[in-house]
């Protein structure tokens, strides 16, 4: 320890003698050395700053602080960390990053948080690592190129942060840190391929892998259920389809700078699955040509970033969201008057956007369907649009899908198609062929077990309805299922006699 010291270190060992003795702050004094005349705080401090100086190694008297807590030496000249260290029984909080350290700080008992950033720790060194009680690892920025598997030793950690180095696979051992892991973060590596030991992280909350050229996920990160967060960005994606029903506690999805155009069919059905968890939604700096509008039904949505897109359009749905949410949508290429609504403030933007709604399928009926129908005859009944906020739709343009099963058959296909909108009886070029990929099945060897259904969109003469015709070359009872968007209208699935 060392005597010349800075007016401005001395004024800051006044202010600790004067606050008790237990919070130095010595950080950016110009220090070469941490002074001796701290020593008089030895029995009272707990948290020791040093940050910022130019101190190139600690001496022995670092032990005498017996209650010290907190040790900050961040941004020095450090090249070891004096085996001393070990003797402070109390230490839970270590900050030695951005130093030229070599070796990993050892013998910790009762350390809880380790930051070693931006060092030179390419590895452990096959020392055995004796920290029984950490739960966070900060271990960014070293060039390490090999996953240290003594990090897999560590069976009370938490938070593990490998972002920075060169890494490009997690070893199966993972596993051994499922009890505890609840957050990884390993962006800015190297790796090409989703890694996929990470389904093993059964308690994962938090996971981040931005900055990976990965080009494609795997859906091994919808099975973490515990998840809060997922990062994903700038990560070279060019698409996003994945059924996010199991990750009910999800509040954060970061997937900006990809090359995305739209979010697929199974991520805007499941998205209602985290309508009351989702906060935070960052779509910036992408391709998205289209967003879905369910986005609009997450009334819990605090932050919505869809800026520099291509975007020309918005969903009439984001009406719903509240006018104090934090949403940014400019720059894009809207199309008028959208560009002119933003000028005006976004409560006023989205207030503008009510008329555009499309259908909410649970709030959607159906009129003139009765319980017994004529087989071998032509039948139809109406489905009337309504939108989120139960008023009747004054456009057309909304989707359904109408499947007419025998009871007793399970061969449902959940993507069986209707013509296009605007379909007219008997037009069989708007017809699915039987034998389309997108047809209902049709026949089994002795009996229809589904009947097509043709959806014809009224716009032009009661614009909001939508009539359903069918005709059956069989008796025999049927289920009648209609959805929009994944969701089931009001009264789905209904019951009909073909007699």
């Amino acid at each position: 320890m060392g005597n010349n010291i800075s007016q401005k270190a001395k004024d800051r060992i006044f202010l600790c003698k004067e606050n008790g003795g237990t919070d130095l702050n010595l950080s950016q004094c110009n220090s070469k050395r941490i002074p001796k005349r701290i020593l008089r705080f030895k029995k009272t401090l707990k948290k020791l700053n040093v940050g910022k100086n130019t101190i190139p190694e600690f001496y022995g008297q670092i032990e005498k602080f017996l209650y010290l807590e907190t040790l900050i030496a961040e941004s020095n000249e450090l090249k070891e960390t004096c085996p001393q260290l070990s003797k402070l029984e109390y230490l839970t909080y270590l900050d030695v990053s951005n130093n030229i350290l070599s070796v990993v700080p050892n013998n910790l008992k009762a350390l809880i948080t380790l930051n070693i950033s931006y060092n030179s720790i390419q590895s452990f060194g096959n020392a055995t690592i004796v920290l029984p009680a950490l739960q966070e690892l900060i271990y960014t920025h070293n060039k390490v190129s090999i996953f240290p598997t003594e990090i897999l030793e560590l069976r009370t950690l938490r938070i593990l942060n490998l972002a920075g180095n060169r890494l490009n696979y997690l070893p199966d051992e993972i596993l051994h840190l499922a009890g505890t892991l609840v957050e990884l973060n390993i962006s800015d590596n190297v790796f090409t391929s989703f890694p996929t030991p990470i389904a093993t992280l059964t308690n994962l909350e938090t996971l981040s892998l931005s900055g990976n050229n990965l080009g494609t996920l795997s859906n091994h990160f919808t099975t973490l259920s515990k998840l809060i967060s997922i990062n994903f960005s700038n990560c070279s994606l060019t698409s996003f389809d994945f059924d996010l029903s199991q990750l009910t506690n999800l509040q954060e999805i970061y997937l900006s700078e990809n090359r995305i155009s739209q979010f697929g069919p199974l991520t805007c059905t499941s998205i209602c699955s985290i309508l009351n968890t989702i906060r935070i939604l960052d779509l910036s700096n992408g391709a998205f040509t289209q967003v879905p509008k369910q986005i609009g039904w997450c009334k819990n949505l605090r932050r919505l970033l869809l800026g520099q897109n291509q975007l020309t359009k918005i969903p009439g749905e984001l009406f719903l969201l509240n006018p104090s949410i934090d949403i940014i949508l400019i720059p894009n290429p809207l199309e008028y008057p959208l560009g002119e609504w933003i000028k005006e403030g976004i409560p006023t933007f989205l207030r503008n956007l009510k008329p555009y709604m499309k259908c909410y399928g649970p709030n959607c009926t159906v009129t003139d369907l009765g319980s017994e129908l004529k087989a071998m005859a032509p039948n139809q009944f109406t489905i009337n649009a309504f939108d989120y906020d139960n008023q009747p739709r004054v456009s057309g343009g909304d989707e359904f899908k109408v499947q007419m099963l025998l009871n007793g058959t399970n061969n449902r296909v959940d993507d069986a198609a209707v013509p296009n909108a605007g379909a007219e009886p008997g037009d069989e070029s708007t017809i699915i062929p039987i034998n389309s990929p997108q047809a209902f099945p049709m026949r089994s060897s002795l009996f229809f077990k589904s009947i097509e259904c043709i959806v014809k969109d009224n716009k032009q003469t009661k614009p909001g309805t939508y009539t359903v015709f069918f005709n059956s070359p069989q008796t025999g009872s049927y289920s009648l299922n209609i959805t929009s968007d994944g969701l089931p209208i009001k009264g789905s699935p209904f019951f009909v006699e073909l007699n």
